[in-house]
């Protein structure tokens, strides 16, 4: 992706999403059953443990496809089995933290995984250096066994079931009866379908102004490729909205002591369009970074309020398949988002990113009275046993 946004290319940039997101967005509900269903604990073991033989194997099967097909392959089963992690680490939390500490819990989940995802974006590219491909993938591979070894220390509380009983070809028969019924189930529940929405509009004007960030510090301000280099509109955008992202998991633990979920969730996205309609007309490269900056908080914010939201107002043994749901919108929204790119490319970027904004404050204010409505703005509301909504 980043070699996509240094090269100025919402169509890339849109198509990479494409390529990259929606095929996990078809798969991603049936591995949430799979969460479910089996040992959450084998689960977390098991992904690394395949992560760690694909990495470790790549020189075996690196030639089946001509050219990089087979790595571009890899690639992508290697990351369909890190959002399978990533959903059960997300159904795992509630078991092992109580619910009164979830939300920091979140916050420091997604803090902790954010630095490693930066580090270990860095330590790549030295490695490969140092060690060639092959051996910094079998570095990459060795850590993820690490990881599996730690995953085996977890002590979860039993999990009796019909489906743990069941052999699992029994059970994946039923996966698409199960499917639709967790759903449903998740889709009905009002107080999980706001803060659902509340996510994929955030993710949403997050994505859109740091791709629109990289283009115009790409069009406006080529000068800066002189002074860092030929990542500068990549790393400026980017690196602005991770550092706002990172500060945003840091502090959403803190707020949360004195503010609700659902109010966490309505700031996160009021602060991205605030951000947007403030700073979106000034043409200023530091301009231009604190308004990723302040995009990346606000988006995280309403992540990790989001995150301990579902948690709290769903049971437990439906969590998966409420996360990977998350995981369809999530992925969704950085598809929304270039394609809005891209559709109206003949307007200003600046107007764009102004409406934009402008759009988000709106719809964080029709947002905010549906969950008025549904008694989640008022005190002990998150707290509350979940209803259906209509």
């Amino acid at each position: 992706m980043l070699d996509a946004l240094t090269q100025g290319a919402p169509e890339r940039i849109l198509s990479l999403f494409v390529i990259t997101l929606v095929p996990y967005s078809l798969v991603g509900p049936f591995a949430g059953v799979v969460v479910d269903r089996l040992p959450r604990r084998a689960l977390l073991v098991g992904t690394n443990v395949f992560r760690a033989v694909l990495l470790g194997t790549v020189s075996l099967w690196a030639g089946l496809l001509p050219g990089e097909g087979a790595l571009y392959a890899g690639a992508l089963v290697l990351l369909g089995f890190g959002r399978l992690y990533l959903t059960t680490k997300s159904a795992v939390l509630p078991m092992v933290v109580p619910e009164d500490r979830l939300l920091r819990a979140n916050a420091s989940s997604n803090g902790f995984g954010m630095v490693s995802g930066l580090g270990g974006a860095a330590a790549g590219v030295l490695l490969a250096g140092l060690l060639g491909t092959t051996g910094a993938f079998a570095l990459t591979g060795g850590i993820y066994l690490g990881s599996a070894g730690l995953a085996t220390l977890i002590s979860l509380p039993p999990r009796a079931s019909r489906s743990e009983r069941e052999p699992l070809g029994a059970a994946l028969g039923r996966v698409a009866g199960d499917l639709l019924v967790g759903l449903r189930l998740v889709w009905n529940n009002l107080r999980a379908r706001l803060p659902l929405t509340a996510i994929f509009l955030a993710r949403t004007v997050a994505l859109l102004i740091a791709i629109v960030a990289v283009l115009v510090i790409k069009t406006e301000f080529p000068e800066a490729g002189d002074r860092f280099g030929r990542l500068s509109a990549g790393a400026l955008a980017l690196g602005a909205a991770g550092a706002g992202a990172f500060i945003g998991t840091v502090t959403a633990g803190v707020l949360g002591r004195r503010l609700s979920e659902p109010v966490l969730m309505l700031a996160g996205l009021g602060i991205s369009g605030t951000g947007a309609v403030v700073l979106g007309g000034i043409i200023d490269l530091f301009a231009v970074s604190a308004l990723s900056f302040v995009a990346g908080y606000g988006a995280f914010v309403t992540k990790v309020a989001v995150d301990a939201h579902i948690q709290e107002v769903l049971p437990n043994d439906t969590h998966g398949r409420a996360f990977s749901l998350y995981d369809i919108i999530y992925n969704m929204a950085s598809v929304v988002a270039a394609g809005i790119v891209v559709a109206f490319g003949a307007v200003s970027l600046r107007a764009l990113v102004l409406v934009s904004g402008a759009a988000a404050l709106v719809l964080a204010g029709l947002l905010g009275m549906a969950m008025r409505r549904a008694g989640m703005l008022e005190a002990g509301g998150t707290a509350a046993a979940p209803e259906p909504g209509a």
